[in-house]
This record gives C-alpha cells, structure tokens and sequence, in this order.
C-alpha cells in the first residue's frame, strides 16, 4: 500500500503544465506536424514541365511492306484499331500512339 502511494505521487496530478496549457501544446505540436508532411508530400510530386508535347498516331498498312504515316491523335484512337484498307485492300492499323516535344521557335 506504502509502496502505491509512493508511485502516485512520482506519476501523479504534479505537472508543471495545466491540463489546458498541454492540450493547445498538442494541438500545435499536430498543426506542425500535418503542415511538414504536407510541404514533404508536395516536394515529392513531380514538376509540371513548361515543354509542350503532341500526341502522334502511327498507321501502317499490314500488306505492302508495311508503309506508315503519322497524323494527330484523335479521341478514341488505340494501338490494333482498324482505322480503313490500303490501297492494296490491305487493312490500315494504329501501330504506335506517343508524344513528341514541340520545338517553339523564338522570334
């Protein structure tokens, strides 16, 4: 019993704080804290480039050696799309879809 009383006056009501004054503490020690992982998460992600890029279709003919063309990417366009016939009545297929940097000339 002796040895009870004893730990709880060691661990007891004796703080140097009040109970108020450590709860506005925590609340600014987690504001700090959601603030520095905010700043880490958006050093993480990745930089917008100011470049500017074009989408480019490649379509190859499957009959005559397999002639290509390129044109600009048009919505609902994908890799082994059927897009018309050669003139060889082959068929016409989307063979490659990628982006390519736009050169800007200055003037």
């Amino acid at each position: 019993m002796l040895a009870l009383k004893a730990s709880a006056q060691m661990f007891g009501n004796n703080t140097l704080l009040s109970p108020e004054v450590q709860g506005i503490l925590t609340l600014i020690l987690m504001a700090i804290s959601l603030t520095f992982l905010y700043y880490v998460m958006m050093q993480m992600q990745p930089k917008k480039s100011q470049d500017n890029f074009e989408t480019v279709t490649v379509i190859k003919c499957l009959g005559d050696g397999g002639s290509a063309e390129e044109r600009p990417f048009q919505k609902g366009d994908f890799v082994g799309k059927i897009v018309g016939e050669c003139a060889d009545k082959a068929q016409k297929v989307i063979y490659a879809i990628y982006e390519r940097k736009v050169e800007v000339k200055k003037p």
